[in-house]
C-alpha cells in the first residue's frame, strides 16, 4: 500500500508546483522511476494460470478442443509481460484467436481479461485480482443484460450504503435500465417494457416503499412509451413517395407494435407491477389504466384498416407492373372505387384526411411508375427522341389521372349525396402538379440536345455547313455552342441526374433555372447566327440550303428559335415571289439589248430559260418536305403558275415575229451555196480564209433553236435547213485547214518561209481544189479533206521539229555558256597535286557536259536535216545559211565558255592592291646546298597555269564543226572551234592576263627569298672559322654573353615568323626554313658555350696548377749557398707575382657565373675547385708565409704584405662571388 503522501503527490499538476520544485522533483523522479517488475512462475504455476483463463472465458460457440497453442502461447506472454493491460479471446471466422489489446477485425464476440498496470498475478487470488468479462456485437444488449442481472441485484443489497442513497441509485438505475432497455429494441421496430429482475424475485407479503417508488418511476417510462406509441398513427415520410402499399405496411407494422405491447401488458411480471402499484394506491395508476385501454381500442382499429386497406393491395400492384404509361387509364377507375368503398364502409379509415392520404399515395405511385419508365439517366446519355415520347406519355398519364379522379369524384358525389366529395385536391395533385413541371423540364432538356448538341438516338443530324467568305467562322460558332451545351449537359449528368424527377428535393429548381439561363444565352447566340447566315444569303437556293442546315433549330419549342426559323421559311416564300418579278422586269430590259444570237431566239431562249430555272426554283420548294408550312406559300405557287402561262405566251410570239421577218421573202435560199470553200486573203499574203455566206449558217441556226424549242420549220427555210448538218461538216472542215494552213505560216518568219518554200509550194497545190473547184452546194468530198489534213499534218510536225531544234540549240548554247571549265571549289590553299586534279577532274567533267550539250544539238540538227532533206533533196543555199549561223552559234557559245573559264583562272591568280591576297597553292620552303629552294618552284607554277589554257585548247579542238557533221560543201565549212580561240581578242588578251600575273609572282618571290637571305651567313659560316674568330677574341665572359645573346635573339626572331605566309597567289609553308635556321643557331649557340666551358675550366686548371707546383718549389729547404739564394729569388718573384694572380681571379669567377647564368652543368671536379679556391688561395699565401720563415728573412715586410693581400683576397672573393656560392648547382 502505499502512504497517503505517496498517493497526495500522484494527484498533484503541474500547476501546483512551483518552478523551483518543479526542479527539485524532476531528478527524484528519474531517480525513483520503479522499473518493470518480472514475474517468476513456475511451470506449474502457469500452467494452473493459463487454465483459469481458459475456464473463465465465456464465448457463444466456445468449444475446448478449438484451444490451439498459438492462442495459449499469447495468454502465457500476457501473463508474463505485466506492462500489457488487456488480453482478449475471439473466434477469427472459425479459429480460436487470442491478442494483446483489442482486435483489428470485425467479430461478434470476445471474451476479455484487464490488469492494473504493472500487476502480477497470484494463482490463489487471480480469480479475485483480474477484471474480465464478455462482450457482444449487441453491445447495448450486452451492457443491458449485466446491469440488470449482475450488478443491479447487488447494488440493491449493498448494506453499506445508507437507505437513502441505496434508493436513489436503484431508482436511478432503473430509470437508466429503463431507457436503455427502450432504445435498444427501438431499433428493432419493438417497443418493450422494462421489467425489473427483481420482480420475478420478490415473494408474497409487504413490499418495502423505496421498491414501490421505484417501480412508480418505471410505470411512469412505461407511460410515456405507450403514449408515444399510440400517437404514431400516421406515416410520416419526410423526403420519400408514400404509395398504398407503404400505407399498408405501415398498419401491419402499428398492428404488430400494438399486439406486441399488449401482450406484454397481460405478462405476469408486468401485471405484478401494476398490481403493486394498484394496492400502493399509487396516482399513476389511473393514467395507465387509460393508457391500457386506449392500447387495445387502437389494435382494433389497425385491424380493421389492415382489412380494408388490404383491398388496394392487388390493384394497385399492377400499376408496378404495367408495361407503360398509357395503360394506366384501365387500372385506375377500379381503384378508385374502392378508395370510395372504403370511405364508405370502412369504422375508421373513413375520415377526409386519410381518404386524402390515400389518393396522394396513389399519387406517388403513380410518380414512382412514371419515374421508373422515364430513365433519366438513358435519357441524358443522349437518348432524347425517347425521352420526349415517354414523358409525353407520363404527361398524359398523370392529366387522365387527373380526369378521371374529377369526371369520377363528380358522379360519385352525385349518387351519395349523403357523403360529400369534399377532399383537399390540393394535397392530393400537389405531386402530380410538380411531377408534370419536372417532366416538362425534362422535355426542354431532350428539345436542347436534338437542338444544341444534335444528339437524336433514331439518326445522325450533320453539322451545319455554310458557305461564303464567313462560312467557316459562322461554323465555328455553331461548333462552340455545341460544346457549350454539351458542358452543360455533362454538369447536369453529374449533379442533377438523380433527383430530376424527385418532387421533393428542391435543389432541383436552381439547376434547372442555371440550366434555363444558359440555354437562354445559347439561343440568343443562335439568334445572331440565324441573322448573319440570312444577311448574306442573296437568292432562294442558297437561303433553302441555308434553313435546311440549320432545321434542327426549329425543333425546340420553348423560346424565340422555332420564331425565328418559321420568320425565315416566310422570307423564303416571299424571295421567291421576288425572283419572279425580278425575272420578269429582267426579260423586258433585255429585249432592247445586242446578243450573239438573233433577236426572235434570244428572247424565246431567255425567256425558256428563265422559265425552267424558275421551275427548278418550285420544284425544289415543293420537294423540301422538312420546311415547315407557311401561309405565304399558296399565293407564290399560284404566282408561279401565272408567270409561266405568260412566258409561254412570249416565247410563241417570238417565233412568229422570227418567221415573219427572216422566212417571209420568196426565192430560193439554196442558191447562196454556189461558193468556192476557201478564198485567199487580201489582208494578210499567203493566208487563206473561208468563203462561206454567213446568213446561211446564222438561218440554220436559229431554225435549229426554234426546233428545240418545239415549233416547226418554215417551207422555205426546209430545204437548205436538211443540208445543214452537210453545211456544218464542210464549215468545220473549211475552217480546220484554213486554221492548220495559217497556223504554219503565222508561224514561220519571212527568212524560214525562204528556207520551206518548196513545202509551201506543195501545199498550195494540195489545198487549190478547195479554192477553185468545190462548192458549198457540192456534195461532201471527205478524200480532198482528209489529203489536205494528213499533208497539213506533216507539214506542221516538220515546222514544230524545226522550232523544236531551234530551241533546243538556243538552250543548249545558253547551257554551254553557263557552264565553266574550271572551278575553283578550295576553303583555301591546297597543294599542287591537288590542284592539278581537282582542275583536270573539273576539266574532264566539264568536258562531258559540253559533249552532251554538243551532242543534243547535233542530234536536233540531225533529226531536222533528215525529214527535211526527205521533201527537199537538193542543198538549197538558205539551207547552208541556216546550218552555219548556227554553227556560229555555237561556236560563240564555246567561246563565251573558254573567256569565263579563263576569267575565272585570272581572277584566282589577280590580287587588287586594296585587298589581301587569297592564295590557292601551297609551297614550301627550305635551306638546302647553302641556297633558299622552293617546293615547287615558279617553273612547275607556270608550266601547270599554260598547262591548263592548253587543255582548255585542247578541249575546244575536239568538237568538230556543225558544217562538217552535216557534210556541207567544205567551201561552206567554218574553221575549227581551236582556231576560233587562238584568234579571239578577248582570250588572247586573258592569256596575256595570265602570263603577267605569273610574272608578278616571280618578282614576289624574289623579294620573299631575299628578305631570308639576310640570314645566310647562319650557313655560310664553318665550324672551324668560328673557334678561330672566337680564339682571336680576348674571350671574356661579356665576349661569351654577347655572342649567347646574339643568338638568343636571332632565334627569337625567326621563332616569331609566321609558320605560313602569303605572297601574291601562292601560300608558303615556312616551316622547313625555319626549323633548319633554328638547327643552325642552336649548332653555334651549343659551339659558343662549350668554348666558354672549356676557356673557364682551363684557367681554373691553370690556377690550381700554379698554386700546387709553386707551393711544392717554394718549400724544398735549400742545401747550399747557391740553392739559398736561388730560393730566396723564386720567393721574391712569387711574392711579386701574387697580387697579379688575384687580379686574374675576377674576369675568371665572372665566366663561372655567366655558366651558371645559363645554367652549364660543371663537371664535379671543376665544381670542387671553384667552391675551394678561397681555401686554396688562401693556403697558398700560408705556405708562402712559412716558406719565409725558413729562408730566414729579415724584417716582417714580406709577412705583412702576404697578409695585406690575403685580406684583399677575401674581399674579392665576398664581393664577386657571394650570389655566385648561393646559386651554383649542387652536385
Amino acid at each position: 500500500m502505499a502512504s497517503s503522501s505517496a498517493v497526495e503527490d500522484e494527484h498533484l499538476t503541474d500547476s501546483d508546483l512551483t518552478d523551483d520544485e518543479e526542479r527539485s522533483v524532476e531528478p527524484r523522479q528519474e531517480e525513483l522511476r520503479p522499473e518493470t517488475p518480472k514475474p517468476s512462475y513456475s511451470d506449474e504455476e502457469l500452467h494452473q494460470l493459463v487454465g483459469y483463463i481458459q475456464r473463465m472465458s465465456v464465448l457463444s460457440c466456445l468449444d475446448h478442443r478449438d484451444w490451439h497453442e498459438g492462442a495459449l502461447d499469447i495468454i502465457r506472454r500476457w501473463l508474463l509481460e505485466v506492462h500489457e493491460p488487456l488480453l482478449t479471446i475471439y473466434y477469427d471466422r472459425d479459429a480460436l484467436s487470442a491478442c494483446l489489446g483489442i482486435p483489428t477485425t470485425c467479430v461478434s464476440d470476445l471474451s476479455y481479461f484487464r490488469r492494473e498496470p504493472n500487476e502480477i498475478f497470484t494463482v490463489e487470488g487471480f480469480h479475485d485480482e483480474v477484471n474480465f468479462g464478455t462482450l457482444t456485437s449487441d453491445v447495448d444488449g450486452c451492457l443491458m443484460e449485466l446491469l440488470d442481472r449482475l450488478y443491479a441485484p447487488f447494488f440493491r443489497n449493498f448494506r453499506e450504503w445508507n437507505a437513502t442513497v441505496r434508493s436513489r441509485f436503484c431508482s436511478s438505475l432503473d430509470r437508466f435500465l429503463a431507457f436503455l432497455t427502450g432504445m435498444h429494441h427501438q431499433i428493432s421496430g419493438v417497443a418493450v417494457l422494462y421489467v425489473p429482475y427483481v420482480i420475478k424475485e420478490l415473494a408474497a407479503g409487504p413490499v418495502d416503499r423505496q421498491l414501490v417508488r421505484s417501480l412508480e418511476g418505471i410505470a411512469l417510462y412505461w407511460t410515456t412509451q405507450i403514449r408515444t406509441l399510440l400517437e404514431d398513427d400516421t406515416l410520416t415520410v419526410p423526403h420519400d413517395l408514400v404509395t398504398v402499399r407503404d400505407e399498408f405496411e405501415f398498419w401491419e407494422y402499428r398492428y404488430e407494435v400494438l399486439q406486441g405491447i399488449n401482450d406484454q401488458l397481460a405478462q405476469s411480471d408486468v401485471q405484478k407491477v401494476l398490481q403493486l402499484l394498484h394496492k400502493a394506491h399509487s396516482v399513476h395508476m389511473p393514467q395507465m389504466d387509460g393508457l391500457i385501454e386506449r392500447a387495445k381500442g387502437e389494435l382494433l382499429k389497425s385491424l380493421s384498416n389492415i382489412k380494408f386497406l388490404h383491398l388496394l393491395i392487388e390493384p394497385c400492384s399492377k400499376i408496378d407492373v404495367a408495361t407503360s404509361p398509357s395503360d394506366l387509364s384501365k387500372l385506375l377507375p377500379r381503384i378508385i372505387h374502392l378508395i370510395r368503398f372504403i370511405w364508405l364502409n370502412s369504422e375508421y379509415y373513413n375520415t377526409t384526411r386519410l381518404i386524402a392520404g390515400l389518393f396522394r399515395n396513389l399519387s406517388n405511385q403513380i410518380i414512382k411508375f412514371c419515374t421508373g419508365q422515364t430513365k433519366v439517366e438513358d435519357i441524358l446519355s443522349g437518348k432524347p427522341r425517347f425521352g420526349i415520347q415517354i414523358c409525353n406519355n407520363a404527361i398524359d398519364c398523370c392529366l387522365v389521372y387527373k380526369g378521371i379522379y374529377g369526371k369520377m369524384s363528380k358522379e360519385l358525389a352525385e349518387k351519395q349525396r349523403q357523403l360529400p366529395w369534399e377532399l383537399n385536391e390540393g394535397l392530393i395533385f400537389n405531386h402530380i402538379d410538380a411531377f408534370v413541371e419536372r417532366l416538362n423540364d425534362v422535355i426542354d432538356i431532350c428539345e436542347s440536345m436534338i437542338v444544341f448538341g444534335r444528339l437524336d438516338e433514331n439518326g445522325s443530324i450533320p453539322k451545319p455547313s455554310f458557305g461564303g467568305t464567313c462560312g467557316e467562322e459562322m461554323e465555328k460558332i455553331a461548333e462552340n455552342v455545341e460544346q457549350q451545351f454539351l458542358d452543360t449537359l455533362k454538369q447536369l449528368q453529374g449533379s442533377s441526374q438523380a433527383y430530376i424527377l424527385n418532387v421533393h428535393r428542391s435543389d432541383w429548381y436552381n439547376d434547372v433555372a442555371n440550366f434555363r439561363r444558359s440555354m437562354t444565352k445559347l439561343e440568343e447566340t443562335v439568334q445572331r447566327l440565324i441573322f448573319n447566315v440570312f444577311q448574306r444569303v442573296s437568292n432562294v437556293e442558297e437561303t433553302l440550303e441555308a434553313l435546311q442546315a440549320m432545321l434542327f433549330y426549329s425543333y425546340r419549342q420553348r423560346g424565340t428559335l422555332r420564331k425565328t426559323y418559321l420568320k425565315e421559311v416566310s422570307r423564303l416564300w416571299r424571295m421567291f415571289s421576288k425572283e419572279m418579278d425580278a425575272t420578269s422586269r429582267k426579260l423586258l430590259e433585255e429585249r432592247g439589248q445586242e446578243s450573239w444570237l438573233s433577236k426572235h431566239v434570244s428572247m424565246a431562249l431567255n425567256y425558256r430559260i428563265n422559265l425552267e430555272r424558275l421551275a427548278w426554283l418550285k420544284d425544289r420548294l415543293k420537294n423540301a418536305e422538312w420546311l415547315p408550312p407557311d401561309k405565304e406559300s399558296s399565293p407564290v405557287l399560284a404566282k408561279f403558275a401565272s408567270l409561266r402561262h405568260e412566258f409561254q405566251k412570249e416565247i410563241r410570239q417570238a417565233y412568229e415575229n422570227w418567221v415573219a421577218k427572216c422566212c417571209g421573202f420568196s426565192g430560193d435560199l439554196s442558191q447562196r451555196l454556189d461558193r468556192y470553200l476557201m478564198v485567199r486573203s487580201k489582208k494578210f499574203k499567203g493566208l487563206l480564209e473561208c468563203n462561206i455566206d454567213p446568213s446561211v449558217l446564222e438561218l440554220c441556226e436559229q431554225a435549229q433553236h426554234f426546233e428545240r424549242l418545239g415549233f416547226a420549220i418554215p417551207n422555205t427555210l426546209k430545204k437548205l435547213y436538211e443540208r445543214y448538218d452537210v453545211i456544218r461538216s464542210l464549215y468545220n472542215s473549211v475552217i480546220q485547214l484554213a486554221l492548220s494552213h495559217n497556223c504554219i505560216l503565222t508561224a514561220l518568219s519571212d527568212k524560214e518561209r525562204h528556207l520551206f518554200r518548196p513545202l509551201i509550194q506543195a501545199c498550195d497545190r494540195q489545198l487549190a481544189p478547195g479554192i477553185f473547184k468545190i462548192t458549198y452546194g457540192s456534195d461532201l468530198n471527205e478524200e480532198f479533206f482528209e489529203d489536205g489534213k494528213e499533208f497539213l499534218g506533216e507539214f506542221q510536225e516538220l515546222v514544230h521539229i524545226f522550232k523544236r531544234a531551234n530551241r533546243g540549240v538556243a538552250r543548249s548554247c545558253e547551257k554551254i555558256c553557263d557552264t565553266c571549265l574550271l572551278h575553283f571549289a578550295f576553303a583555301g590553299a591546297v597543294d599542287i597535286s591537288v590542284f592539278q586534279q581537282h582542275l583536270s577532274s573539273r576539266l574532264n567533267s566539264s568536258g562531258d557536259v559540253l559533249r552532251k550539250y554538243y551532242g543534243n544539238i547535233v542530234e536536233l540538227l540531225f533529226a531536222f536535216s533528215r525529214q527535211f532533206q526527205s521533201v527537199d533533196d537538193e542543198m538549197s543555199t538558205e539551207w547552208i545559211t541556216f546550218v552555219n549561223d548556227l554553227d556560229d552559234m555555237v561556236a560563240s557559245a564555246l567561246m563565251t565558255s573558254a573567256r569565263g573559264s579563263l576569267n575565272m583562272l585570272y581572277k584566282a591568280l589577280h590580287s587588287d592592291e586594296d585587298m589581301a591576297s587569297a592564295p590557292i597553292i601551297v609551297l614550301e620552303s627550305d635551306v638546302k646546298d647553302g641556297r633558299i629552294v622552293f617546293t615547287p618552284d615558279m617553273d612547275a607554277i607556270g608550266d601547270m597555269v599554260n598547262g591548263i589554257v592548253d587543255s582548255i585548247r585542247s578541249m575546244l579542238d575536239q568538237f568538230p564543226r556543225l558544217g562538217y557533221k552535216l557534210k556541207l560543201p567544205k567551201k561552206q565549212q567554218r574553221q575549227g572551234f581551236a582556231c576560233v580561240f587562238r584568234e579571239d581578242q578577248e582570250c588572247s588578251e586573258l592569256m596575256r592576263s595570265i602570263q603577267a600575273e605569273i610574272a608578278i609572282q616571280r618578282e614576289e618571290m624574289a623579294k620573299y627569298e631575299s628578305e631570308w637571305n639576310q640570314h645566310r651567313s647562319l650557313w655560310e659560316n664553318t665550324e672551324e672559322g668560328f673557334r678561330q674568330r672566337l680564339n682571336s677574341s680576348s674571350r671574356t665572359a661579356g665576349v661569351f654573353e654577347g655572342g649567347i645573346e646574339h643568338y638568343s635573339a636571332l632565334a627569337d626572331d625567326v621563332i616569331f615568323e609566321d609558320a605560313i605566309t602569303n605572297v601574291y597567289f601562292l601560300l608558303i609553308n615556312q616551316n622547313a626554313l625555319k626549323s633548319t635556321i633554328l638547327d643552325w643557331i642552336e649548332k653555334w649557340q651549343a659551339l659558343n658555350i662549350s668554348m666558354l666551358l672549356d676557356h673557364a675550366s682551363n684557367l681554373m686548371n691553370a690556377t690550381y696548377r700554379y698554386m700546387r707546383r709553386n707551393e711544392r718549389n717554394v718549400m724544398k729547404v735549400p742545401r747550399t749557398i747557391r740553392e739559398t739564394v736561388a730560393a730566396k729569388q723564386h720567393f721574391e718573384k712569387l711574392v711579386k707575382e701574387v697580387p697579379v694572380k688575384q687580379s686574374f681571379f675576377i674576369p675568371m669567377l665572372e665566366l663561372f657565373v655567366l655558366l651558371h647564368k645559363y645554367q652549364v652543368q660543371l663537371n664535379e671536379k671543376t665544381y670542387q675547385q671553384v667552391m675551394g679556391l678561397e681555401v686554396a688561395w688562401l693556403h697558398y699565401l700560408q705556405v708562402l708565409a712559412e716558406a719565409d720563415d725558413m729562408l730566414d728573412n729579415e724584417g716582417g715586410e714580406t709577412k705583412l704584405e702576404l697578409a695585406k693581400h690575403g685580406e684583399k683576397f677575401k674581399l674579392i672573393l665576398k664581393e664577386f662571388l657571394e650570389d655566385f656560392y648561393s646559386k651554383l648547382p649542387k652536385q
